[in-house]
């Protein structure tokens, strides 16, 4: 009896009694979560069990075996992931770099948010109330352009996600990783990741999908999901939380982490910066440090953070291959620093009233040698939120006090666009009217998030109420 051949990914074969959807392979022989539709239709996995023709039991059979085999030696399983197909064409962006005067708002619901090539990511809970999804939205029109639900465990929600130019990767909790196309929401693999009970990352940079596991850092090719490298940390590092990847020349990638705590520096949380090879995963070199949240890149060679022997003290450090060295220091202690690029390190601390927790003095210094360069004082009773630096362009909230007695009050702030040079106000634009959260805590900022295709993404500290600021 001639056994019919599997079928390839996408295709059908109905004469069985039923319908097979055969899973795409990764480089490694893994299944991947890939589906077959087609845009703007909705289409399931599913794999048809045929139980309705009695006749050819050995067919049956021998398909059965065959599965039973795979699934063995490959970690087979059913999906049932959703998606909808891209709606329309790829959206072209605003402009090729961040705006000048951006002057249109558009709200956005709330949840995470990144902008990437005309689209704002976030994920998604519109089928359960629970994350377990991402969609992307048209910037220019607000409309859904694709949309990917993961069905197959009922309690498998987004711990975190990481954009590039091509491909969006999701962390899950229970520890899958999938990889979605950017441009059609279509999965292109899937990896298996030990779980853990707290938050964990997924960074995407030069090409690589990196994020942790028990005692190392793993990295995927973003596109195809092969296992790269796998850098292990230090012994008494043996639970791991990424934080950030640096890609530097020499193809050195500069990865900080937290080790052992909650993720979140808490006392028990050690701060650890390593030189990894992003070629073969070789640790070159690693050196204990700070709060990672307290570090800044100022160029490709050039990290500012705290001295971790005397916190008051912040330097500016050169990193290459063969390690970290220290060039000169800044005026400012571990919690000034705001914001970095285009050879400008930002504080918003006014030195004459350090006990403030309130941003009234942005002050800029270059970043070769820490000299001042300019600043900038908040009218009476305002102060700045939280800025960001792009294309030569500073981009701040300029906001009134909001203590827990603002706790839902409306307000008026301003965006601010200085040139980073020099200080000069290039545009300002009157944001609506917003109110402040009923859990609003003492010293609530706004923050300016993604800068990017001629959209400012603004958004509080706390991640939520988002806005969307946007040129025509």
């Amino acid at each position: 009896m001639k056994i019919p051949e599997l079928p390839r990914h996408g295709d059908r074969s109905k004469g069985l009694g039923g319908t097979i959807v055969v899973q795409r392979m990764n480089l490694l022989g893994e299944p991947g979560v890939g589906l077959a539709g087609i845009p703007g239709r909705t289409e399931k996995s599913r794999v048809g069990w045929l139980w309705n023709r009695p006749w050819k039991i050995y067919v049956w059979l021998a398909v059965f075996l065959l599965v039973k085999v795979t699934y063995a030696l490959d970690g087979w399983y059913m999906t049932w992931d959703v998606f909808t197909g891209a709606h329309g064409p790829f959206p072209a962006v605003f402009a090729a770099e961040a705006p000048v005067a951006p002057e249109h708002v558009i709200s956005l619901p709330e949840g995470k948010q990144v902008l990437v090539h005309g689209l704002s990511l976030r994920w998604t809970d519109e089928y359960t109330d629970k994350y377990n999804g991402m969609a992307a939205v048209n910037v220019r029109t607000g409309k859904e352009y694709w949309h990917y639900e993961r069905h197959d465990v009922d309690d498998a929600l987004v711990w975190q996600f990481g954009a590039s130019e091509r491909t969006v990767v999701v962390r899950f909790t229970d520890g899958k990783l999938v990889a979605l196309d950017l441009r059609t929401g279509e999965s292109l693999w899937h990896a298996e990741i030990q779980a853990g009970d707290r938050g964990r990352n997924v960074k995407l940079a030069g090409g690589q999908a990196v994020t942790e596991d028990p005692g190392a850092v793993r990295a995927f090719d973003e596109r195809d999901g092969r296992n790269l490298w796998t850098a292990k940390t230090p012994k008494w590092c043996h639970e791991v939380f990424l934080r950030s990847v640096h890609i530097l020349s020499d193809h050195l990638s500069a990865i900080q982490v937290l080790c052992n705590g909650s993720g979140r520096y808490g006392p028990d949380d050690i701060g650890l910066l390593m030189g990894v090879d992003n070629r073969t995963g070789k640790v070159l070199w690693q050196q204990r440090t700070v709060d990672p949240d307290l570090t800044s890149w100022g160029g490709e060679h050039t990290l500012i953070a705290p001295d971790p022997d005397h916190r008051q003290t912040t330097q500016l450090l050169d990193v290459n291959r063969h390690g970290i060295s220290p060039r000169t220091d800044l005026p400012l202690d571990k919690w000034d620093v705001v914001a970095v690029g285009n050879s400008t390190v930002l504080s918003g601390t006014n030195p004459k009233n350090r006990a403030s927790k309130h941003d009234t003095l942005l002050s800029a210094f270059d970043v070769v040698d820490g000299h001042l360069s300019w600043q900038l004082r908040a009218p009476s009773d305002h102060e700045y939120g939280l800025p960001e630096i792009a294309d030569g362009r500073v981009y701040v909230v300029r906001q009134p006090y909001l203590t827990a007695a603002a706790a839902g009050s409306q307000f008026l702030a301003d965006l601010l666009v200085l040139d980073a040079d020099t200080g000069r106000l290039l545009h300002t634009l009157r944001l609506p009217t917003m109110t402040a959260d009923n859990k609003t805590a003492d010293y609530e900022k706004l923050v300016i998030g993604d800068i990017t295709d001629g959209a400012v993404g603004i958004g509080w500290r706390d991640d939520g109420g988002d806005l969307l600021i946007a040129s025509d």
